[in-house]
């Protein structure tokens, strides 16, 4: 008999133990910045390129570098690709960022800050879809972005597991008007994307720089080309992206 009850005691532990584990596992884990390293890290889409800014140096990745530049020397690489999706980046910009960081690793340096923007591309090829496929994409989206900063956090971990580059991605502004509330209006599905980074982003201590905020309302106007019928972001709005970032990561001075 107390053979069965040492046994019971130790199996109960067991289970307590193991619930511990995943409700730790899936919670929310704290962004904790190890600072820059010897090289700062752009992955995205056509705003990380610095789509139609008017100098390059107006870009939110350059905007960034030069921030991060007036602290300490600091290479910067940049792989965006315009028109990528999440599923593209998984296929090909990811893969290259991986071996980039191996062979910076290897050379003794170490890859800190990356920044990312991704998901946009996949959220407005399906604008005149249904809502069952939006909804699908959404989770393609979610399910992309989690792959995606898994490997990156493993590849810029130490052995045991300490990580060695501030990881941050960024929300997206919305450039329609609409109601968040209402699932036929744009305004819905754009929160619906950036629940869906900050999710991913969160559940894994990934920073995440919230660009959708400052750009909300009447600004949009004012910090993309929407007026002209493009979404891209103007120069200015490019600025107020390198400051969320910057915040993001905490790395103001």
């Amino acid at each position: 008999m107390r053979r069965f009850v040492i046994l019971a005691l130790m199996m109960l532990a067991v289970l307590l133990g193991g619930g511990w584990y995943l409700t730790q596992s899936t919670a929310a884990r704290t962004y904790t910045p190890t600072g820059p390293g010897d090289v700062y890290l752009a992955l995205g889409d056509s705003l990380a390129a610095g789509f139609i800014v008017d100098q390059p140096e107006d870009a939110y990745v350059a905007r960034i570098a030069t921030a991060l530049q007036q602290q300490r020397s600091i290479e910067v690489r940049n792989l965006a690709i315009p028109g990528e999706t999440s599923g593209s980046f998984l296929r090909r910009q990811l893969p290259q960022a991986l071996a980039f960081i191996q062979e910076q690793r290897a050379a003794g340096k170490r890859v800190s800050p990356i920044t990312i923007d991704i998901g946009g591309n996949d959220a407005r090829a399906v604008e005149s879809a249904s809502n069952e496929e939006r909804r699908h994409v959404m989770a393609t989206i979610e399910a992309n972005l989690a792959s995606a900063l898994d490997q990156l956090i493993d590849a810029t971990s130490t052995r045991l597991g300490q990580p060695t580059a501030d990881i941050a991605i960024m929300t997206y502004y919305n450039p329609y008007p609409g109601d968040p509330t209402d699932e036929s209006s744009p305004a819905y599905w754009s929160d619906q994307l950036n629940a869906a980074i900050v999710r991913v982003a969160v559940a894994r201590g990934v920073a995440v720089a919230h660009v959708a905020e400052p750009f909300a309302g009447g600004n949009v106007y004012r910090y993309t080309y929407i007026a002209a019928g493009d979404v891209h972001a103007n120069s200015d709005g490019h600025r107020l992206i390198a400051e969320q970032f910057v915040q993001a990561l905490g790395y103001e001075p």
